[in-house]
């Protein structure tokens, strides 16, 4: 059996690369020290996989809290205390898990990963499609 944790952070609020990885490691630390001590080991056993989606409002996240609470899996919210990019209490992520990775997927499997829309990222996949073109 396998297991693992994802974090589903918001997209629409344009976080900093840095905020986003501090708002992503706050909503896993939530989610670790809530875990029960059974699962917490399986899960490290299995290698602590985590994985970050995205979703695109803070009503999307509320609607993937309400399937995990319906389907038995632990949530934990991750709320911004607002001394930077956002205002206080900005529900940035939500973190599902860790639990069976069945069950992690029952709630977040039809989600994407999380990318950067940053002009930097188009402008790699363009090159990148330029080079594959070439070949």
């Amino acid at each position: 059996m396998s297991y693992k944790l994802a974090v589903v952070a918001r997209s629409d609020l344009g976080l900093s690369a840095g905020k986003l990885a501090a708002q992503v490691g706050h909503a896993v630390h939530d989610a670790v020290t809530g875990a029960s001590k059974k699962t917490l080991e399986a899960w490290e056993e299995d290698g602590s996989m985590i994985i970050v989606l995205q979703v695109d409002s803070e009503q999307a996240l509320a609607q993937l809290e309400k399937a995990a609470q319906k389907k038995g899996v632990k949530s934990h919210d991750c709320r911004d205390e607002g001394l930077t990019e956002v205002e206080d209490d900005t529900w940035t992520a939500l973190a599902v898990g860790p639990e069976l990775s069945s069950k992690v997927d029952a709630v977040t499997g039809k989600l994407e990963l999380y990318r950067d829309d940053s002009a930097l990222y188009e402008e790699l996949k363009a090159l990148r499609a330029r080079a594959e073109a070439a070949e």
